[in-house]
């Protein structure tokens, strides 16, 4: 059995001297350890499980003040064959792993080595907004990992995005926001299908979407922008009431 891990995920197998036994029995989970004080609220872990039971999908929600994430080796009850994950933490490129069998596998650690990843200036108009009296707008973009579909393996996978940036809606109902460079991340970059951007116009007090965002002129069902390495400034959105 051959771990695929990512080469910035340092991997730290515990002692080997341990018995067979103990090994099988050792159904502890994958455990991915982040470096001291490294914030984790913005982290991303999605990953994917297959056995005998099928196929489970899932993901771990961003947590704060902790030192590690654990993805889990059984799911009700039936031992884990195959497992895939990405991690995404904001300002960091992202990280997968792969393991093509987890059989007779010691239990593992994981050590996250973060790399940098730079950011894509872009900045828009929105058209269509009512009149607004009340609290201040703003303006959320959420990332849909579509690259993940092709990654797991799977034709449909809905195990949804994630807010990488917001920002309040200024004079004019301008706004300007710093996207993650998606577009240079190893990872993404290698899929044929990088991904796309969401924008939702929230209230800042309750966060309740209160408009969808679509580019002017733009077909697009999804109503998102993909993944590029730059953007034309002052892009037009027309606003459409949520319903």
């Amino acid at each position: 059995m051959k771990p695929l891990v990512s080469v910035a995920l340092a991997l730290m197998m515990f002692a080997t001297t341990m018995s067979r036994a103990q090994q099988r029995s050792a159904d502890g989970p994958v455990v991915i350890s982040f470096p001291r004080g490294f914030d984790t609220r913005t982290c991303q872990l999605k990953y994917f499980l297959m056995g005998s039971f099928g196929g489970y999908g899932g993901f771990v929600q961003p947590k704060s003040q902790v030192s590690q994430y654990e993805i889990e080796t059984v799911h009700d009850g039936i031992a884990v064959e195959k497992l895939k994950a990405f991690l995404y933490c904001s300002g960091n490129q992202t990280e997968t792993i792969a393991f093509d069998s987890l059989r007779d596998v010691a239990p593992w650690k994981a050590q996250l080595q973060p790399r940098p990843l730079g950011t894509v200036r872009f900045s828009g108009v929105v058209r269509g907004l009512l009149a607004q009296h009340g609290p201040v707008l703003n303006v959320d973009v959420s990332y849909i990992p579509w690259w993940s579909c092709e990654f797991f393996g799977l034709a449909d996978c809905s195990l949804g995005g994630w807010t990488v940036a917001t920002t309040p809606l200024g004079p004019g109902n301008r706004f300007s926001v710093a996207l993650p460079d998606f577009a240079r991340d190893a990872v993404v970059s290698s899929f044929k299908n990088r991904g796309e951007f969401v924008f939702r116009i929230l209230q800042s007090e309750t966060g309740n979407v209160l408009y969808e965002l679509n580019l002017t002129g733009d077909t697009s069902p999804l109503e998102s922008l993909p993944v590029a390495s730059a953007y034309p400034s002052g892009l037009t959105f027309e606003a459409k009431l949520r319903r």
